[in-house]
């Protein structure tokens, strides 16, 4: 299905130089990574906006970590995700993505890095 709405030479933007950032096979790549790291998801959309060449999308879920992330081990963990996808469409395949998600979240549900004190 990624070559039908995914472009050839796809850009993901985002921190750091990830594996799946250049081109449909390697998101491709990163896709297969991520549905065997996090399974079982439960998604939300909460909201798309559509703009010119533009798709927005907001949303939240669950999953659950099996183990791939960070070396963090796994113990079947259901973790929850929330972010917001910028899309950009050209010749009905998407071109570039800007992705904004909770990573800081996930990796502290899984107990890897403490999360701040409330209290403090």
């Amino acid at each position: 299905m990624v070559d039908e709405v995914v472009a050839e030479d796809f850009i993901a933007h985002g921190p750091g130089d990830h594996p799946g950032s250049h081109g449909a096979e390697a998101f491709k790549d990163w896709l297969l990574w991520y549905r065997a790291t996090f399974t079982d998801p439960e998604w939300t959309v909460h909201d798309v906006i559509v703009a010119g060449d533009r798709i927005v999308a907001r949303y939240s879920g669950k999953t659950t970590y099996r183990g791939g992330l960070l070396d963090i081990p796994s113990s079947d963990q259901r973790v929850t995700e929330s972010g917001i996808l910028i899309y950009r469409v050209e010749d009905g395949k998407v071109k570039e993505i800007w992705p904004e998600m909770s990573d800081l979240q996930v990796v502290q549900q899984l107990g890897a890095f403490p999360a701040p004190d409330p209290e403090k």
